[in-house]
C-alpha cells in the first residue's frame, strides 16, 4: 500500500446512510404501482438494474420506504440464510425496504464503485458486525456509519473499480446471452411440442388422445414408461470417511438453487466410494437432467460428470424417446404442473410414485432427431459461456482482496476509464 492511502469511517465520507421501510401488505391499493421497491433478497444481483416488487405513490406515502438514488450502494442489514451483509450498486432509482441500508457516497472522496467492491470484500466482517440489542442480528445504520475505510485518491479508487466492474461487465453480458439462447430454445420446445407448430406441421392429421388431439404417429405414455427415474440419499454425516477425501459429485438442492444454471460441473460436496455404498444415492451418467422435487421444488440442471444426489431429486435418463434436450424442456415446461402435485404442510414435495404416473407426449423420433439437432447448438454455447464465467468470477475474486487493499498497486497504470465510471 502507497502512502497516498487514507483511513476514514464511513459515515465521515458519504452524504447519508439511511433505511427503509415496507408499505402494509395487506393493502392492495400500495402494491403493483409504478415505483421500484427493492427487498433485501435482491442484493443478491451485484448490479440492481430491476426490481421483484413495484409500490405506488399511495404506498410511499403510508410507509417509512426511502428512495435509492442510482449510485447508491444498498446493504441487506438482514435477511434469511446468507443475506446478511450482501452488498450491490443501484442502476436505477428504487425505493427499499426496513432490511436494507442505502449509502449515498460524497464523490468527491468516494466513489461508489470502489466503496461496492470494499463491501463486498468485506462480507464476512458484515455478516460478524450486528446490533446487540437485535434479536435478528442485524446491521443497523450506525454500525455502517462507524465502518473504517482504508482508500486511496479518487483516480485510483476509479482505475481499482473500473478492472474489477470490467469482469462484473463480462458475466453479465454472458449471462444475458445465456437467457437468450435458453429462451430460444424453450421457444422452439414450446412450438414445436406444445403448440404442435412444427416443420411440416401443415400436412400432418391430427387424432385423438388422452391428452386431447395430437399429431398422428406421436403417442401418449407414461413417465414410467418414457424415460428412468432415479431418487437419491445421504450418507451419514457422522462417518468421516463417507465424505473425505470424495471424488463423487453429489448435489443437493441448494447446488442448483445457488447457479440456477443450465449445466452443473461440480457439486459443492463430494462422497467417497464407501459413502456412496452405505447410501441410498445413485449413481446416473453424465448428462442426465436433475430435478429438485422437494421444497424448491422444479429447478432443473444437467450434470456434465458421473453423479449422483440427496433424497431431495428426481433425476431424470434421457433416452432415444426422451434425448437430452427434449427431457430437460420438457421438464421446464411442466414445473408449474408438477407443483401442483405436489404435497406437504411445510413444503412442497412430489413423488416418484406420483411423477412416473404423470402423462406425457411423445414426438415421432424424426422429429425430435431436428430439435436436438438445433437446441444442441444453443445449449454447448450456454455451456462455454457458464464455463467463461467460472473462469472470471476466480480471476476476480482473486484481484478485489488485492486490489481493495492495495496490495496491487495501480496508481501508475495507464487505465482506460469509461466515462460513466469517472
Amino acid at each position: 500500500m502507497s502512502n497516498d492511502w487514507t483511513t476514514k469511517r464511513l459515515g465521515d465520507i458519504c452524504e447519508t446512510i439511511y433505511s427503509g421501510g415496507t408499505p402494509n401488505t395487506s393493502e392492495e391499493k400500495y402494491w403493483n404501482g409504478d415505483l421500484n421497491w427493492l427487498s433485501s433478497g435482491e442484493t443478491r444481483s451485484r448490479y440492481i438494474r430491476k426490481t421483484e416488487k413495484f409500490i405506488t405513490q399511495l404506498g410511499v406515502d403510508n410507509s417509512s420506504t426511502r428512495k435509492a438514488k442510482a449510485g447508491d450502494i444498498v446493504v441487506a442489514s438482514a435477511g434469511q440464510g446468507l443475506t446478511r451483509g450482501q452488498a450491490s450498486y443501484c442502476v436505477i432509482e428504487t425505493y427499499i425496504n426496513q432490511s436494507i441500508i442505502a449509502i449515498r457516497t460524497n464523490r468527491n472522496v468516494l466513489h461508489p464503485l470502489f466503496l461496492l467492491y470494499n463491501l463486498l470484500n468485506r462480507y464476512d466482517e458484515l455478516r460478524s458486525l450486528s446490533d446487540a440489542s437485535s434479536t435478528r442480528g442485524s446491521l443497523t445504520c450506525n454500525i455502517m456509519k462507524g465502518l473504517f475505510i482504508v482508500f486511496p485518491t479518487l483516480p485510483t479508487q476509479i482505475k481499482i473499480a473500473t478492472i474489477l466492474s470490467a469482469y462484473d461487465n463480462l458475466i453479465e453480458n454472458n449471462l444475458r446471452r445465456i437467457k437468450i439462447l435458453e429462451e430460444m430454445a424453450q421457444n422452439l420446445y414450446r412450438e414445436w411440442f406444445v403448440k404442435f407448430r412444427f416443420p411440416g406441421h401443415q400436412k400432418a392429421r391430427f387424432v385423438n388422445s388422452p391428452l386431447g388431439k395430437i399429431p398422428e404417429g406421436w403417442e401418449v405414455d407414461t413417465v414410467e414408461h418414457a424415460f428412468s427415474i432415479i431418487g437419491g440419499g445421504t450418507p451419514s454425516k457422522n462417518v468421516s470417511e463417507y465424505w473425505k477425501n470424495g471424488t463423487i459429485n453429489w448435489f443437493s438442492p441448494t447446488d442448483l438453487t445457488a447457479t440456477n444454471s443450465m449445466f452443473m460441473d461440480y457439486s459443492g460436496i463430494q462422497i467417497s466410494e464407501l459413502g456412496l455404498k452405505k447410501s441410498s444415492a445413485q449413481i446416473f451418467p453424465p448428462f442426465s437432467v436433475m430435478m429438485t422435487s422437494r421444497a424448491t421444488l422444479g429447478v432443473i440442471s444437467i450434470n456434465t460428470t458421473e453423479a449422483c444426489t440427496n433424497q431431495g431429486f428426481i433425476s431424470c435418463i434421457p433416452n432415444e424417446r426422451f434425448p437430452l434436450y427434449t427431457l430437460y424442456y420438457w421438464l421446464k415446461e411442466n414445473v408449474e404442473y408438477f407443483i401442483s402435485l405436489g404435497t406437504g404442510a411445510t413444503f412442497k414435495e412430489i413423488t416418484k410414485g406420483v411423477f412416473k404416473t404423470i402423462k406425457l407426449v411423445v414426438p415421432a423420433k424424426t422429429i425430435v432427431a431436428r430439435f436436438e439437432d438445433i437446441v444442441q447448438q444453443f445449449a454447448l454455447q450456454v455451456l462455454n459461456m457458464q464455463r467463461k464465467n467460472i473462469n472470471l468470477r476466480r480471476t476476480r475474486d482473486l484481484l478485489l482482496p488485492k486490489l481493495i487493499s492495495g496490495e496491487l498497486d495501480v496508481s501508475d497504470l495507464d487505465i482506460a476509464v469509461p466515462e460513466e465510471a469517472a
